[in-house]
């Protein structure tokens, strides 16, 4: 027997390691602007929040100023092929391959939208794997890990998903949170984009792939 019935993936930082493309659309975006560009160090934090987040609340942009940020930001990202400047994580894919196989209900659940979502799993052909794409919506009118959360649920409960044990696996805060606002058990995996601070408040945390077909019984 299985230990869960159904797994929720968080998408960046977890099963691709989308930092490059990330930061070079970060960086176009900031030119765009005017304003300086950032070294990966300093734009780590930018990494898993909701965009509006990110150049909000984290940059302290305006209103005005962020909804520009994220046309700009969009635009080079899913048009000039920022999107798939990334690569996969090792190991990953093949445990989703394995836990569909035992028969375990495999979702997304992501703050990444629909579009980038689509556009990135079509590339390394992995969407297959998935019984739910919990993503974001393009509009960015979904996008906090809550409410991924909340929407990925729905849609489970419309293909009867066994939901009786459930597991989130991410790599940072924002999937803490939004697993306890669940009352979710949470894996954060170490290759991600957390650090030590986030990685405490977890269920449990993982140093590799091996680690985690361990911990989902696999």
């Amino acid at each position: 027997m299985t230990k869960y019935t159904t797994i929720l993936w968080d998408l960046d930082g977890t099963i691709i390691n989308s930092s490059p493309g990330v930061y070079e659309s970060f960086n176009h975006t900031f030119r765009a602007l005017g304003m300086p560009e950032m070294t990966a160090a300093d734009m780590q934090p930018l990494m898993g929040p909701p965009l509006r987040v990110s150049f909000g609340q984290i940059l302290g942009l305006s209103h005005e100023e962020t909804e520009e940020a994220l046309a700009l930001y969009r635009d080079f990202y899913l048009k000039q092929g920022g999107a798939l400047n990334c690569e996969l994580y090792p190991g990953v894919i093949e445990i989703i391959q394995k836990s569909k196989a035992a028969g375990i209900t495999n979702s997304l659940a992501t703050s990444k939208a629909e579009r980038g979502t689509k556009l990135v799993g079509e590339h390394f052909d992995f969407l297959k794997y998935f019984d739910i794409l919990g993503t974001a919506a393009n509009d960015e009118t979904r996008n906090s890990k809550i409410d991924v959360i909340t929407y990925a649920f729905e849609e489970l409960q419309k293909i009867d998903a066994d939901l009786s044990r459930v597991i989130l696996i991410g790599d940072r805060i924002h999937d803490v949170e939004g697993a306890r606002h669940h009352n979710l058990e949470v894996c954060l995996v170490k290759w991600g984009f957390g650090n030590e601070q986030e990685w405490v408040l977890a269920d449990y945390v993982v140093e590799d792939a091996e680690e985690l077909q361990q911990l989902l019984g696999l």
